[in-house]
């Protein structure tokens, strides 16, 4: 009977890890084959094409596997946990922009504006918050800046964290280049790491 590699759990997580990333790498710059556009319908691909792919790009950007702990709990995200983690970020960071005394009007606006979940993890993290321009809840600019500034603070942790922006998809670096440029790179790191945990703990422990 063969021995079960003791490894096994490691190898397999390690697959997880380099599967997601290349789901989340803009293939279309950092591939020279990108016209194959795999991000499209990535279920049309091989096996050995997608090996293929993810090869070419490690290569070149570094394997994710070897990168910390941190750097590939974000780019093992979804795009849509990517998204909810921007989005917790960007509200904590300007929280004190809708509400200074955090009252029980305000909060209940916040609330039906950004969903309970961002707005409990905006007050978790209120001494984070930072005194920016007042928003106008009601506002299509106070959602502008929020989901934008999450996506900046994304990508200043990317940076942070040394990961390449060619495991960065397109709409990734689209949406960080509308962010403030004024943000504060503490507070952004902080922030966004926070997010990056919070999200990620939820879908590990089976919880949505």
């Amino acid at each position: 009977m063969r021995t079960r590699r003791s490894d096994g759990e490691a190898i397999s997580n390690a697959a997880k890890v380099r599967k997601a990333a290349l789901l989340s790498a803009d293939i279309a710059s950092a591939a020279r084959w990108g016209e194959i556009r795999p991000l499209l319908d990535g279920k049309l691909l091989s096996p050995r094409l997608h090996r293929r792919l993810f090869t070419e790009i490690a290569e070149a950007h570094g394997d994710p596997v070897t990168f910390s702990d941190g750097a590939c709990r974000l780019i093992s995200m979804t795009e849509a946990a990517r998204a909810k983690a921007a989005h917790q970020a960007g509200l904590a960071y300007h929280l004190a922009a809708f509400c200074p005394g955090v009252d029980r009007p305000s909060l209940a606006k916040l609330r039906t504006a950004f969903g309970e979940e961002a707005v409990a993890f905006a007050l978790g993290h209120a001494h984070l918050s930072i005194a920016t321009s007042p928003l106008d809840l009601l506002s299509e600019l106070a959602s502008h800046v929020v989901v934008a500034d999450g996506w900046s603070m994304l990508a200043v942790l990317a940076d942070e964290y040394g990961i390449s922006a060619a495991w960065r998809s397109a709409g990734w670096r689209d949406m960080a280049e509308n962010g403030s440029a004024s943000l504060l790179k503490g507070p952004a790191l902080d922030l966004a790491a926070a997010a990056v945990d919070d999200v990620a703990s939820i879908q590990e422990n089976g919880r949505r």
